[in-house]
């Protein structure tokens, strides 16, 4: 079993950062749904940062972690950050609606991306008043 957890700041570059690291992570695992791993956790990754500059602003010192683990069955990620979760509307539209509903909209596509691509996908309120998006996949 292999754990990486990697912190960085709310940043563009960062989240390009991330694309090349778990595509990276990805190949060396031999992960066979490398472009799905890569798009779930960009769209976690890009919900955390708009999420956080929109609560505390461009000028904040807002961070994210990426937190991996990797067994031999499956992988475990959380994307984890202070924007205080998802609202509660965005819940119920992964209930009511489909990927082709939110194709032409602004937002809400990438949660249902995630949910489409994953095994398994949730949300947690984390102790330390951190809020994390969780997703699984088989190997």
């Amino acid at each position: 079993m292999y754990e990486i957890t990697v912190k960085c700041p709310a940043t563009i570059e960062a989240m390009e950062f991330c694309d090349a690291f778990v595509e990276s992570i990805a190949q060396f695992f031999s992960i066979h749904e490398r472009e799905s791993l890569v798009l779930s956790i960009h769209e976690a990754i890009i919900n955390s940062i708009e999420a956080m500059k929109q609560l505390y602003g461009e000028d904040h010192n807002n961070t994210f972690s990426l937190y991996m683990r990797i067994t031999e069955e499956e992988l475990m990620i959380l994307v984890i950050d202070r924007a205080n979760g998802i609202p509660a509307h965005e819940h119920k539209k992964l209930h009511v609606n489909s990927l082709e509903d939110l194709l032409l909209a602004e937002s809400g596509r990438g949660l249902l991306l995630i949910k489409e691509l994953m095994d398994d996908m949730w949300f947690e309120q984390r102790e330390d008043g951190e809020y994390a998006i969780g997703m699984k996949m088989r190997r």
